[in-house]
């Protein structure tokens, strides 16, 4: 008999994500009073402690203002990748936008990591960074031809990658598609320093305070639903979902999609890099290092929100997908994340 007899009694009943589990977050208090800065940002989240560490170390004054627990949204679900491959994105950027435009997107992205790196390796911040090549593969031909283009895209933009015809998994493929020298890393451990920083040099962090409006002006403020309000000369909206929308009506074209993550021991070795399937169902893979041992997150299922069947049938098919591939030892943790699509 192979592994849990096909039972699935291996599933860990927790589904607290390892980096919410493995990290020990500050708390900070409720918003009671009207405050004045210099920016208000919305979001605790990565986008808006991002913005607060910069700006903080620009001098500026700065509220964060989250609606429930820092980094519990998709911060801290994620499957913490620093890449810029999304997916087969630039063929179909180039076509609707534009070769400049799609250029544009791959460097911000590009640049982006390059803060990242540099801000850990210049702070010494101890959160698993390290480089990876990204990988894209397909296993039908119909997909494989389509990874030929995407790949036709990474040469005409100046991307570091190309074809290949291989992955180190016993998965049939056609065809891959690497990007070369992207990132992962523990997403909350990175920015438990961030917060330290934003905490030190004067910035102010308050959850459990949802927003509801703003209040337009020469001095514009953000409303909160408990009545208190906080001025500055700009507001940042970086919360998951869109808390003000002013003329625009953004959530009437967003839907919710969910996945889910096994983070698992394995029998076989983890050989590098992050993988990712461009057909249905989803499926990827990265490693870890979960108590000073090696696993790997084992990610896919995607679905909109609401509409999947049963929550344990997802886990149930990461899980022979995972004993196939590298063959399961243990389930450390089991996880699912939201993302609002456009």
């Amino acid at each position: 008999m192979g592994y849990n007899d096909g039972k699935n009694e291996q599933l860990p009943k927790n589904v607290e994500s390892y980096w919410r589990d493995s990290v020990e977050l500050p708390k900070f208090p409720t918003l009671e009073k009207d405050l004045s800065v210099d920016v208000v940002i919305v979001g605790g989240g990565i986008t808006g402690l991002t913005s607060a560490y910069l700006l903080v170390n620009e001098g500026l004054k700065v509220a964060v203002l989250e609606a429930g627990k820092l980094l519990n949204g998709t911060t801290g679900h994620t499957t913490a990748k620093i890449t810029a491959q999304h997916g087969m994105i630039y063929d179909e950027f180039m076509h609707n936008f534009g070769t400049n435009k799609a250029k544009l997107y791959y460097e911000a992205n590009a640049e982006a990591l390059r803060f990242m790196k540099e801000t850990i390796e210049k702070n010494q911040i101890d959160c698993e960074f390290s480089m990876q090549d990204a990988y894209l593969y397909a296993s039908t031909e119909e997909y494989a031809s389509k990874i030929e283009k995407e790949a036709d895209a990474y040469q005409q933009l100046g991307i570091d990658g190309g074809l290949v015809d291989r992955i180190p998994f016993d998965i049939d493929i056609k065809k891959a598609l690497v990007m070369k020298d992207q990132a992962q890393f523990h997403p909350l451990k990175y920015l438990v320093y961030l917060i330290q920083v934003i905490t030190k040099k004067g910035g102010l962090i308050f959850e459990d305070t949802t927003c509801v409006n703003v209040e337009t002006g020469e001095r514009p403020a953000v409303l909160t639903r408990r009545g208190s309000k906080v001025q500055g000369e700009y507001i940042l909206s970086c919360s998951h979902f869109p808390f003000y929308e002013g003329a625009g009506l953004y959530s009437t074209r967003m839907h919710a999609d969910r996945s889910y993550v096994l983070a698992a021991q394995t029998k076989k070795p983890y050989p590098g890099g992050m993988y990712c399937n461009v057909e249905e169902p989803a499926r990827s893979l990265r490693s870890v290092t979960i108590n000073g041992q090696e696993a790997v997150l084992i990610i896919g299922e995607n679905h909109k929100t609401g509409q999947g069947k049963d929550t344990m049938e997802y886990y149930k098919s990461l899980e022979t997908f995972g004993e196939d591939v590298l063959g399961l030892e243990s389930i450390l943790y089991r996880w699912s994340a939201q993302d609002l699509v456009t």
